[in-house]
């Protein structure tokens, strides 16, 4: 709970800096975190440069420089078997899950083998970064040997390997992924950390969360529009912003507007529970239809959604033309249509308005510019100054 708590506020940092102040961003943000040269400051970064140095590895206020070497080594066995970089972030999530990043012996292992270790763990015999099971006497039904789990690399390179082997991988909710790989008692406990897990692989490889998610590792780059990056997230839709967030005329802007023509699918940006899929038009006289057009004297979102992610993040999607095909409590991917633009509600014609929140807040109060999130995010907006 604590790395989380201090992720958010880093991340909201990165949002009130980005908004106003401009170019001193940077130099500001480095002292939230201790280092200038953090990888979440360059939204230009998306993977350049990705050779690990683990005797020079940058640092970040949520790890230790041991756990750090750990997230190191995962990343490095990604890159040497050429697996994309999502799922170096699996890995990752994964592992702060199971381990908190420590490479953990069973209560056996001091006293039997004398392997060293950062700590002992409390599921059965499970050992190291993954806590994988090692082979029983018979060998059959293990990971592999305790010397093998014990050895970052290696388990590392199990998990890739099994990994590999699902098909459809990318494409899944990391917490889906991980379950595929892990089958845990706990199948969505992975999720709460994949914005760690990706602000560690940015850190490492300059961006490479940013990156597409299925890209060869050798070449990466910035995702372009629409396509999800390694860390999860995509952009909802990819036209141009319309309406930016801020004062507008006598009120405040509480989104974007993006100028999306009817009927363009709209998508998830993260990963998420569904929270809020109606119609809640209304007018002077009460209640009105979502499925026509509303206008200036309408208020409300129309047919609207509201989406949950990790780390107490939640996004909404206003003035849908229908009603939404998804419902609340559903699961749903990044990168899911969840409905198609519209004019429902306080619209004076078809877009999409799309806001974010931060910490489970889904009032005025909790909204911050979607533009500078989405660019940390590696889903840049496509806005033109």
């Amino acid at each position: 709970m604590k790395r989380r708590l201090i992720i958010s506020a880093v991340l909201a940092g990165v949002l009130i800096l980005l908004c106003c102040a401009g170019g001193t961003a940077a130099a500001l943000l480095g002292g939230l975190n201790g280092d200038p040269n953090d990888p979440r400051l360059n939204l230009a970064a998306c993977g350049a440069g990705t050779t690990i140095n683990l005797d020079r590895l940058p640092t970040l206020s949520e790890l230790s420089p041991a756990e750090m070497r750990n997230a190191a080594m995962i990343v490095q066995e990604g890159q040497r078997l050429a697996i994309p970089p999502r799922a170096w972030v699996i890995a990752m999530g994964t592992a702060l899950q199971e381990s908190n990043l420590h490479n953990l012996a069973n209560s056996n292992v001091p006293r039997s083998l004398g392997i060293p270790h950062e700590g002992v763990g409390r599921d059965h015999d499970s050992v190291g970064l993954f806590q994988q099971r090692p082979l029983p006497p018979d060998g059959a039904g293990g990971w592999g040997t305790v010397d093998e789990l014990m050895t970052p690399a290696t388990s590392a390179r199990k998990f890739y390997e099994k990994l590999r082997g699902i098909p459809g991988w990318e494409k899944m909710r990391l917490t889906e992924a991980a379950q595929r790989v892990q089958v845990s008692a706990f199948p969505e406990a992975y999720q709460k950390w994949e914005p760690l897990a990706a602000a560690i692989v940015d850190s490492l490889t300059g961006g490479a969360a940013r990156a597409p998610g299925a890209a060869d590792p050798a070449a990466l780059g910035c995702a372009p529009g629409g396509v999800i990056t390694a860390g999860g997230w995509t952009t909802p839709v990819s036209d141009q912003v319309g309406s930016r967030f801020g004062p507008r005329d006598s009120s405040f802007h509480y989104g974007v507007d993006l100028s999306s023509p009817y009927r363009t699918p709209i998508r998830a940006a993260a990963a998420g529970i569904v929270m809020t899929a109606e119609c809640n038009a209304h007018s002077g006289t009460g209640p009105m239809s979502c499925d026509v057009d509303g206008g200036i004297w309408v208020s409300g979102c129309g047919w609207y959604v509201e989406i949950k992610h990790a780390d107490n993040v939640a996004t909404r999607y206003c003035h849908m033309i229908q009603r939404p095909p998804v419902r609340v409590g559903q699961l749903v991917s990044a990168g899911e249509v969840i409905g198609l633009s519209g004019s429902s509600g306080n619209s004076s014609g078809p877009h999409l308005h799309f806001e974010v929140h931060l910490g489970g807040d889904m009032s005025n109060s909790g909204a911050v510019d979607p533009v500078p999130y989405m660019a940390a995010k590696g889903a840049p907006l496509k806005d033109v100054r």
